[in-house]
């Protein structure tokens, strides 16, 4: 598509400026009736028409940018930015994303795709999304009839490439996976680190509701991203995942805060 807009662009030109050019020095026209010649508007429209023609590919191709025959990955985005094109209404971005593959295997790469507004604020750094990829290593969104990753298997390569990385605690991932699920209401609040940080490390004195209805208290230190430091304010009630037999060992589930990171890591450290 692009290669056709840019073949279009060229001819355009190519016929606007021969078309003037003939006029000027091939013809006898005077000043009077040289807009009214019928060389002047076949070849000047004509060559404007081209152009709004490449132009219109050029955003069709921007807009609908898929990867033939890719198969189904996650991304990681690492930076996200706008372009400044805009498809009715709906802005452009790039993203640079890591790409990981259902074989583990993972590359750095970047794509541009057109979200919806009502989207864009849900697009973070950091951030997974569903992908497709091809052999190339070219990446785009999928789209309908694209194959696409189950949230389960999202999630379960998340959790591999953040073990690995080091961007998420093991033995958190185990809690969640293991733990129960419960409540408990927020005591105390102490930051270690300036609370206009992207990441807060902060101590949380916690009344933990268990799961034969009695309740302990627990202190525990968590890493909180600063868009949901208001979910753990004294007297805030919260969702946590803790060990039966070792309900101090916890991890906190804050809500979905702007494209907020499987609750920080699993409250990495």
């Amino acid at each position: 598509m692009k290669n056709i807009s840019r073949i279009l662009w060229s001819l355009g030109f190519i016929v606007i400026f021969g078309t003037i050019m003939y006029l000027i020095f091939f013809r006898d026209t005077t000043s009077v009736d040289f807009f009214d010649n019928s060389i002047f508007r076949i070849g000047i429209y004509g060559g404007i028409g081209l152009l709004v023609i490449s132009s219109i590919l050029s955003f069709v191709g921007i807009g609908n940018s898929r990867v033939k025959n890719g198969e189904a990955a996650l991304g990681i985005i690492r930076s996200l930015t706008q372009t400044g094109t805009y498809i009715n209404q709906q802005p452009q971005v790039e993203m640079q994303v890591e790409v990981i593959k259902k074989s583990g295997e993972s590359f750095q790469s970047s794509l541009k795709a057109i979200i919806p507004l009502t989207q864009l604020s849900a697009l973070e750094i950091g951030a997974p999304i569903p992908v497709v990829t091809n052999e190339q290593q070219k990446v785009a969104l999928p789209k309908a009839g694209d194959q696409a990753l189950t949230q389960e298997e999202m999630q379960e390569l998340f959790e591999e490439f953040a073990v690995k990385t080091g961007m998420m605690d093991a033995e958190a991932l185990k809690i969640s996976k293991e733990g129960i699920t419960s409540y408990a209401t927020v005591i105390g609040m102490r930051p270690e680190n300036s609370m206009s940080d992207a990441k807060v490390n902060v101590w949380l004195d916690l009344e933990v509701v268990l799961k034969d209805q009695t309740t302990q208290s627990v202190s525990t230190k968590k890493t909180v991203l600063q868009e949901a430091l208001d979910q753990v304010q004294p007297g805030k009630v919260i969702e946590v995942i803790y060990l039966e037999h070792d309900p101090e060992k916890l991890v906190i589930k804050t809500k979905n805060v702007a494209g907020t990171v499987f609750n920080a890591a699993l409250n990495g450290k």
